[in-house]
């Protein structure tokens, strides 16, 4: 269902993107004194678009990405409930086009007109995720239960127990709740054959729990979406999870080195950077989305000439939990509050453990015993901070947050630039 498009064509659909964006103040003073990247060798040589440079450049803090006067419009947010939320301009067609995109990996999927549709994502905050599926469920002409999880866990599954949904799209966080009540009810949603997951990973053990308490017989990854940069990735049905086909008419994917911005080799991993190449009223160029991956060699079983890459993790900018984005810089505000017992080189480590998450926050300090005098403080901190942290533990899906004090030097850094690897996300390998 996807078009493949040959390299070359990518690079000059890029480079229209890229005349578009000099439209743009934004991009007329990242780019100045470069040549237009008329050959791949100066095309990665253009500076990555960062998440920051988004936050700050985009309306309503801005509107110097915009190539076009704010109109004909719909203004969405990537999630970012700790308050470090971005926000992105879609024209209305362009807002078709990133639905249209959606659809086609619904239909990938085999979710058929004559499917009730359960759309359990977060409504509100501006957030795409429930607006989009509406959208995408209306394409495919299926029956669209807008049940949301704005409602009580009990209430969610009691709905789609009585329309009896055959799909439920959420995240995994609500399907673990669901299967749990499920267990506790003995209640069954009848005809239900497939769960459709994102914004987290769902680990063995929890789609484990899933399958059986709700007695599902299919449960799959969405596609790999991001509000900024929309369709990055769709899976087939010969994908294993973490892989995905590159919509090749959608975006140009690089991966890259972090370090040196160096192409990565096929089955090296490296950052990924992705061109939208759909987007000229805010262009989205070389965005460095915050993931982690390796393209893959070979063929798919499905005949599919779309080339496939794995998702790694995030690699250090932020990271999701909840369905929202978490800012790594809410950590360093938070060392910041305790106290100067503290240095601000640290880990967040995020593990799958059962159905659970456990996280474990390493940082350095001069004065180890000090610091653990400090460490109930610096552990309300955080917890003032990052309020997703706080929820999860009263909920239950996270299993544990513990802090660990670790001497100056003591974490583990780059061999080539002596940087600490801030983000280690277990829960994708």
């Amino acid at each position: 269902m996807f078009n493949f498009i040959k390299e070359d064509m990518r690079l000059e659909a890029a480079v229209e993107i890229y005349r578009a964006a000099m439209r743009s103040n934004f991009y007329r003073r990242k780019y100045e004194g470069l040549p237009e990247p008329v050959d791949y060798d100066a095309w990665v040589k253009l500076p990555a678009l960062t998440g920051k440079e988004i936050y700050a450049n985009t309306f309503p803090r801005s509107r110097d990405m915009l190539t076009a006067p704010l109109e004909n419009m719909i203004v969405i947010s990537t999630g970012g409930s700790s308050g470090t939320a971005r926000y992105t301009v879609y024209t209305h067609q362009e807002w078709d086009l990133f639905c249209d995109t959606q659809a086609k990996v619904l239909k990938i999927f085999g979710i058929k007109p004559d499917d009730r549709v359960a759309n359990l994502f977060i409504a509100g905050h501006m957030w795409p995720s429930f607006l989009g599926l509406h959208e995408t469920v209306k394409r495919i002409g299926a029956v669209h239960l807008p049940i949301s999880s704005n409602i009580p866990p009990e209430e969610i599954f009691n709905l789609c127990v009585e329309f009896d949904a055959t799909v439920i799209i959420s995240l995994p966080t609500l399907f673990v709740f669901m299967a749990d009540l499920a267990r506790k009810t003995g209640k069954r949603v009848p005809s239900l054959r497939m769960l459709n997951y994102a914004g987290e990973q769902l680990s063995a053990e929890a789609e484990k729990h899933v399958r059986e308490s709700l007695g599902v017989s299919e449960i799959r990854p969405a596609a790999y979406t991001s509000a900024d940069a929309g369709l990055m990735g769709y899976p087939c049905k010969y994908c294993e999870n973490g892989i995905y086909h590159v919509p090749t008419d959608f975006q140009l994917i690089e991966i890259v080195d972090p370090d040196t911005m160096a192409p990565a080799a096929t089955g090296e991993r490296g950052a990924i950077v992705v061109t939208n190449l759909g987007r000229k009223s805010l262009p989205i160029i070389r965005y460095l989305i915050g993931d982690d991956g390796m393209m893959l060699s070979g063929k798919c079983g499905c005949g599919d000439p779309n080339p496939r890459f794995k998702l790694l993790g995030r690699s250090g900018a932020d990271f999701k939990l909840g369905g929202g984005f978490i800012s790594m810089d809410e950590f360093e505000r938070a060392l910041s509050d305790t106290g100067s017992e503290f240095s601000l080189n640290y880990n967040i480590e995020l593990t799958d453990v059962g159905n659970q998450v456990e996280i474990v926050f390493s940082v350095e300090a001069p004065d180890i015993a000090k610091a653990e005098l400090m460490k109930p403080k610096l552990y309300e901190a955080v917890l003032s901070r990052v309020k997703e942290f706080r929820v999860g533990l009263d909920l239950g899906y996270i299993r544990k947050f513990d802090i660990q004090i670790a001497g100056l030097g003591a974490l583990p850094r780059n061999a080539r630039t002596g940087k600490i690897k801030k983000l280690t996300d277990r829960r994708i390998s």
